[in-house]
């Protein structure tokens, strides 16, 4: 169950309309919050945690958006090229080809509010 709603997510990101795929962004990000907050220690009865996760949700969801790789299928892509395709991979590095899985304003909600007391991997 995501930890945000369409309406939520309208709202934040309004006036831009909220796309097609929406429910499945929803789901995508309350799942990568969940693999960030494995071993964090919450209430998950709490309204202010539910809240914290509410909004960290509709961040993650407008980070998935902006990055337009959903599947992160792009993520060891150092650079590309559209006329006469050319596209670099990342090879060098313990970071070659690791997907994020948080955005950093979706980590810094969690942060802020003592959720999440260690800096997740963010790269890109």
């Amino acid at each position: 169950m995501p930890y945000a709603t369409i309406e939520d997510l309208t709202t934040w990101l309004a006036p831009d309309p909220v796309p097609d795929n929406a429910v499945r962004l929803l789901e995508e990000a309350s799942d990568a919050l969940d693999e960030v907050l494995i071993g964090a220690v919450y209430g998950t009865d709490d309204p202010a945690v539910a809240e914290v996760l509410r909004r960290a949700c509709v961040r993650q969801v407008h980070w998935l958006m902006e990055r337009d790789d959903e599947t992160g299928a792009n993520s060891d892509v150092q650079s590309m090229s559209v006329g006469g395709r050319s596209f670099t991979r990342r090879t060098v590095g313990s970071s070659a080809g690791v997907a994020p899985r948080i955005g950093s304003q979706a980590a810094s909600v969690l942060r802020s509010s003592g959720l999440l007391t260690i800096y997740p991997l963010v790269v890109g």
